[in-house]
């Protein structure tokens, strides 16, 4: 078996993943297993799809680095969410009647979830960006669950933005100059803006295009609520505009589909003042991150496909509006 071992090294050991599945189809009822794919995407969780005798699932194993807590936190979001009318997948119970599962296979413990299969892609591996109409959905989406009224402890995320100064701190070093000139005045400028004073809200925090998904029937699913937060709601358009609201390489659509996404936003959300004139430095703040963090990745080892296009979708992010 063929492994990207940075991708299995977020949970324990298991010399054959089908043996764990072969476990989640008998603990949920799942039928006989087929086959399992597994989804080598995304920086947190482990994600793979279970194909069985009943039909398709997604089998989420957290990573080991969560806590139990965080864990039960971290699938407590999506449930929220479909229980919030959000266009999500339904998140299935065990044999016990609950959300999460403990799997112990031999010396190796496993926390996972099994949730709702779409039958479709997410724009990543389709591979192209979404419609005007189609960004207009998503945004719909965003300001539906910007309005659910939850608020979940805090979980750390290094890609978001109220981690920026932190995550700076740690990675300038592995930085060139020419990179270095470009996140580091963001950095400086940030330190002084008083960001608790943006309106805060449930947020998903990581809208883009490997996390929305497009179903055969074209519909639209928001996926995998591993980082959503309680904090600055701004920061939900913030992130699709500075995704899946860019065209690469092509700056009048790109700021025109970015205006379009925000000002729809804005009207859903009735955004204050103080949110529309800091809508710039937070879109700043992204992008400095989505140049930061795949320089760090790339220079430990990680030169996906993934890491490449959030670097480039960063910088060019950042020669917008200017």
């Amino acid at each position: 078996m063929n492994r990207n071992m940075r991708y299995y090294n977020r949970i324990d050991e298991i010399e054959d993943i089908n043996i764990l599945s072969n476990l989640v189809c008998k603990e949920y009822k799942l039928g006989d297993l087929i086959d399992t794919y597994v989804i080598e995407t995304g920086y947190e969780d482990f994600n793979a799809i279970i194909t069985t005798s009943k039909g398709k699932f997604l089998m989420k194993i957290f990573r080991n680095s969560r806590t139990d807590e965080e864990v039960m936190q971290c699938i407590d979001r999506s449930y929220i969410a479909v229980e919030n009318n959000v266009k999500t997948p339904q998140i299935y119970k065990n044999s016990k009647n609950e959300i999460v599962s403990i799997i112990q296979y031999l010396n190796s413990r496993f926390r996972l979830s099994v949730i709702e299969y779409i039958d479709g892609k997410n724009f990543f591996d389709l591979n192209r960006k979404p419609t005007l109409e189609e960004l207009k959905k998503i945004v719909d989406i965003g300001s539906n669950l910007n309005k659910i009224d939850y608020r979940p402890n805090f979980i750390y995320d290094t890609w978001a933005i109220t981690s920026f100064c932190n995550e700076f701190e740690k990675k300038k070093n592995y930085l060139e100059e020419k990179y270095l000139k470009i996140v580091e005045p963001i950095y400086n400028k940030f330190k002084k803006f008083d960001y608790d004073k943006l309106p805060k809200s449930f947020v998903h925090g990581d809208m883009m295009s490997t996390n929305l998904m497009l179903d055969k029937k074209n519909e639209i699913w928001l996926i995998d609520f591993s980082v959503a937060n309680y904090t600055a709601r701004l920061n939900e358009i913030v992130v699709i505009c500075d995704d899946i609201a860019l065209i690469p390489n092509n700056k009048g659509e790109s700021e025109k589909r970015i205006k379009v996404a925000f000002n729809e936003w804005c009207k859903k959300v009735n955004a204050t003042e103080f949110e529309i004139n800091s809508f710039q430095m937070l879109f700043d703040v992204a992008n400095a991150i989505n140049v930061l963090n795949p320089i760090y990745e790339i220079e430990t080892g990680n030169d996906s496909d993934e890491t490449q296009m959030h670097l480039n979708a960063g910088l060019f992010a950042l020669s917008l509006f200017k």
